[in-house]
């Protein structure tokens, strides 16, 4: 058995080597493009009247000149004061512009359907989305277009949670670890996943994958728009930067309800393609299982020498974005996100075995 367990924890320290090395090649690309075309940034929101008007602030606040750039607002039939809220700055600003967004009567569903409606009036030759949960980076479009040339398809980057709190901390230690394996990826030419709240596309890449309404529905529409464009059109080229200046601020989960729906949410819109995520994705459950019950089974010091090798392990994934997003408070909460981490991927997976429907905004879908 002690054998099996470190094979194990080799294998893993040998998948997050070859992401460290990619986040590495991440973190040295520096942008050196200057041009500045037609932007359209796309945010989709259901019933957020507590957090879009901080996101359309901070967008108005964007550092774009702002003849160039047009920002989407849609309202996904939201029942509270979104609305409101939202044609309140439409009214005063020439930039932005409302789209209220109906029922799908094809198959599409949740959020997709929004997004793919306000894309269909998107006019810039750059397509940004974010959610109505996001603080932007005031230079967040003027240093993610620096990345672009004519091969580049995807350009997406770090969103993060301020580890305020023992419950945010978690998650952020979580979300930095988890984006950073997808910059990793991308580093290495395999590129994993992206979040839809920090996401950059071009729309004629967009168009040539066939929009949403070609692709195959997935919850996590971000991730399956990566896969189709990287695979199937010629627009080859991502970029997931390792860059202050292309990250954001996103909310945490405000509960274990929250919590877990989103994590459900994650696993099942990951599992509908086959890539080198799903390996990663397998090697988190073997890991956490070990975790979870290998302390009834193994010898003390085998235990404990699994336990803080794979703490190192995934520390040194994440070090280059704590380092250049001066997040070193997140490291109070690592020690601990080894077992949470464990915890909600088992979670997950059991929720997944008794239900494959998720939940998104009090639609079951």
């Amino acid at each position: 058995m002690n054998t099996i367990i470190y094979i194990i924890l080799g294998f893993y320290g040998l998948i997050h080597l070859i992401m460290f090395i990619g986040i590495i090649i991440n973190s040295r690309r520096r942008p050196a493009g200057s041009e500045e075309p037609g932007v359209s940034i796309v945010i989709c929101a259901k019933d957020e009247e507590s957090c879009i008007e901080d996101c359309i602030k901070s967008l108005l606040d964007l550092n774009y000149p702002k003849e160039k750039l047009e920002i989407i607002l849609v309202n996904d039939r939201s029942h509270d004061r979104t609305e409101e809220i939202m044609l309140s700055y439409v009214n005063k600003y020439s930039q932005l512009k409302y789209l209220s967004a109906v029922e799908s009567k094809g198959r599409l569903k949740g959020k997709a359907n929004a997004l793919e409606q306000g894309l269909r009036v998107a006019a810039g030759e750059i397509i940004f989305t974010t959610d109505a949960d996001i603080k932007v980076n005031r230079n967040w479009i003027k240093e993610i277009m620096k990345y672009y040339d004519k091969d580049t398809g995807v350009v997406a980057g770090y969103s993060v949670i301020e580890p305020e709190g023992l419950f945010a901390g978690l998650q952020s230690a979580d979300w930095l670890y988890l984006l950073s394996v997808a910059a990793g990826g991308d580093g290495v030419g395999v590129p994993i996943s992206c979040v839809g709240n920090n996401m950059s596309y071009s729309k004629a890449a967009y168009d040539e994958a066939g929009g949403y309404e070609k692709i195959k529905f997935s919850i996590t529409e971000d991730f399956m728009l990566l896969q189709k464009i990287h695979k199937d059109t010629k627009y080859k080229k991502t970029f997931f930067p390792v860059n202050n200046d292309t990250k954001n601020i996103t909310l945490p989960c405000l509960n274990l309800t929250q919590l877990l729906r989103q994590k459900k949410r994650w696993a099942a819109g990951g599992m509908g393609e086959l890539n080198f995520g799903m390996l990663v994705g397998a090697l988190s459950w073997i890991t956490g299982a070990v975790i979870l019950s290998g302390w009834t089974y193994l010898d003390l010091q085998v235990y404990l020498t699994f336990v803080l090798s794979k703490l190192f392990i995934d520390l040194l994934v994440i070090i280059p974005a704590v380092k250049e997003f001066k997040m070193y408070k997140v490291l109070l909460y690592l020690p601990l996100f080894e077992l949470y981490f464990a915890v909600y991927v088992i979670i997950t997976s059991i929720l997944l075995a008794i239900d494959r429907k998720v939940i998104w905004k009090d639609q079951k879908i």
